[in-house]
């Protein structure tokens, strides 16, 4: 009896029937399509043949997925039916060294148009793997273009979402010899599992160095890891130093899961750190690829196999670890062998917990994260240390050119003269001898801005007078103190110098044509009348004016005024217009 499945238009009705439900019609339509040789029986692919029921993603996706080797062909699944719905296919064809792929499609090209084809679509990548090159991603009915490889390898993967079918397609592909202009390398591809493992720069040998800076091809190398069914992977970088850190062209490390397709993929790295990461199922695969400098890139990481402790579906009594295992206290579970064995298995790193008391001191100095510490602090102390250094020098040259300063002009006051008494009491030895009394003619009556006369005092004064100034001498000597002679003088008094030996100079005489101070324009000088002996006098001293006033009870007051220190090089310029009232100013 004629098994319905025979014929793919026969197989899509027989998925939800029995054996049972065979009508003749399928029968006759099966014998109408051999004979009509519309679908010569050699084009099917022979593993269509022989399946009863629904099918599974292998069973539908086997006119795809195994071409046929002997007509180099490959077809859309079902072929040559409509395809089926949420359906996902990969193929993989792969030439001899030495030769290259050449992919056309003949008969027909229907799919299922879309924007960028994202609903059903073929895609076409020029390499071994999922995330090599893509060549091109097609759909709707117009054939894609003739694709001819790179390399000795293609990937392509069929997809169609859950609605709209169409017919497919039927492609040829063939074998073209291209001269590679190098030998044959074997790919660069590691196997590993167990409960934990070591994947590192160093596995890849030298010789593939070699040939990759020879041959200007990169360093692509892929670490597929298994383990135990039922567990999954967990995996930590120890070491990552990427030779141009966010250079994403030229060297990173992808992680994948259980496909080495972009869909699977799980991380990119290509910064300056890579994070851990954890998978859903026992496999793993890590790529590391660098071209041109960037092969000077490292890396190093530990992978961890661990259980879930709690599982859907499991007795809550059943959520413990074996006696085999270690608890890793995050409800996960790892081999017993691997605690305290200075490797960070477990997430948190609970098993190295109280090893010892030098595995707690431990750290690794040429890890990237001390180096980092290390290096910044290093650069703040070296900033303070210089900033600190930069200021004392800076204050010691600025002392030193203020010492030189002051001892400058020192050394200027000492050779131009007598310097400047510095002292504020002068000793009496440095007082200069009292001019000579001024004779009665050379009083000049004058008030001083409280209203008392102010004049000049003679030795023909009365024995009272000098008595009085015997007691300001006396109390001079007491006290010690150096003062000057307080003189009430004009403009033109000031014109006196001393001679060489300390005496007073008396001033030139006034211009026949000038009139005395005082003297109105009506009065000739013959007319000037004498000035009246003050009634208050005034007691000299070297250092000090005090004003003495007679009262009539016979008693003396004594008031000190203001001292004036006026430099002994001061020069004074007599002044060339007269006044009509003296400015009587008190001098030392």
């Amino acid at each position: 009896m004629l098994q319905p499945s025979r014929t793919p238009t026969l197989r899509r009705h027989c998925c939800t029937t029995t054996m049972t439900f065979i009508t003749v019609a399928d029968v006759l339509l099966t014998l109408l399509l051999l004979l009509s040789g519309a679908a010569d029986a050699s084009q099917w692919p022979e593993p269509q043949l022989g399946y009863s029921g629904p099918l599974t993603m292998e069973q539908r996706c086997q006119a795809f997925s195994v071409a046929n080797v002997e007509d180099k062909e490959f077809y859309s699944p079902l072929y040559t039916s409509k395809y089926p719905n949420n359906t996902d296919c990969t193929l993989h064809l792969e030439a001899e060294f030495g030769f290259i792929i050449r992919v056309d499609f003949r008969d027909y090209f229907e799919m299922e148009p879309s924007e960028d084809c994202e609903n059903d679509f073929l895609e076409i990548r020029d390499g071994a793997h999922g995330y090599s090159d893509l060549m091109g991603r097609y759909c709707g009915g117009d054939f894609p273009p003739i694709i001819t490889s790179k390399n000795r390898y293609l990937w392509l993967r069929f997809r169609s979402d859950e609605t709209l079918e169409y017919k497919g397609f039927r492609a040829v592909y063939e074998y073209i010899v291209q001269e590679m202009g190098r030998p044959e390398i074997p790919p660069c591809h590691f196997e590993t599992g167990g409960v934990t493992g070591l994947l590192s720069h160093t596995d890849i040998p030298q010789y593939r160095f070699n040939y990759s800076t020879t041959y200007r091809m990169p360093i692509d190398c892929t670490w597929t890891i298994r383990v135990n069914a039922g567990h999954k992977i967990y995996l930590f970088f120890e070491e990552f130093e990427l030779a141009q850190p966010n250079e994403c062209d030229v060297n990173f490390v992808d992680l994948f899961g259980e496909h080495r397709d972009l869909r699977s993929r799980i991380e990119h790295f290509c910064g300056s750190m890579g994070d851990s990461v954890i998978t859903t199922t026992n496999t793993m695969h890590v790529r590391f690829y660098a071209v041109g400098q960037a092969r000077q890139s490292k890396f190093k990481a530990w992978f961890t196999a661990f259980r879930d402790r709690i599982v859907e579906g499991v007795p809550e009594e059943q959520h413990v670890c074996y006696d085999t295992e270690y608890d890793c206290d995050d409800a996960s579970c790892i081999d017993a062998s691997l605690e305290c064995n200075g490797v960070k298995n477990c997430r948190h790193e609970y098993d190295e917990e109280g090893c010892s008391d030098s595995d707690k001191m431990k750290f690794d100095i040429r890890s990237q994260h001390i180096i980092i510490i290390l290096t910044m602090g290093c650069g703040l102390l070296g900033g303070m240390c210089f900033a600190m250094c930069f200021n004392c020098i800076r204050k010691l040259i600025s002392d030193g050119r203020q010492i030189h300063e002051n001892i400058r002009r020192s050394r200027e006051q000492l050779e131009g003269g007598r310097p400047r008494s510095m002292v504020s009491i002068p000793s009496t030895a440095s007082v200069p001898p009292r001019p000579p009394p001024m004779q009665p003619e050379d009083y000049i009556s004058g008030h001083k801005p409280e209203g008392r006369t102010c004049v000049r005092v003679s030795s023909e004064e009365s024995d009272e007078d000098d008595d009085i100034e015997d007691d300001l001498d006396e109390l001079d000597e007491e006290t010690s103190v150096e003062m000057r002679d307080c003189e009430c003088q004009t403009r033109d008094s000031l014109t006196t110098q001393r001679d060489s030996s300390g005496q007073l100079t008396p001033p030139p005489p006034p211009p026949p044509t000038r009139r005395p101070p005082g003297v109105p324009p009506t009065m000739s000088h013959e007319q000037v009348p004498t000035p009246p002996p003050p009634p208050t006098h005034y007691a000299r001293n070297h250092h000090a004016l005090y004003e003495v006033q007679s009262d009539d009870d016979d008693s003396y007051k004594f008031r000190a005024h203001t001292i004036i220190h006026v430099p002994e090089k001061t020069s004074r310029t007599p002044s060339k217009a007269g006044k009509t009232t003296p400015d009587v100013l008190v001098t030392h």
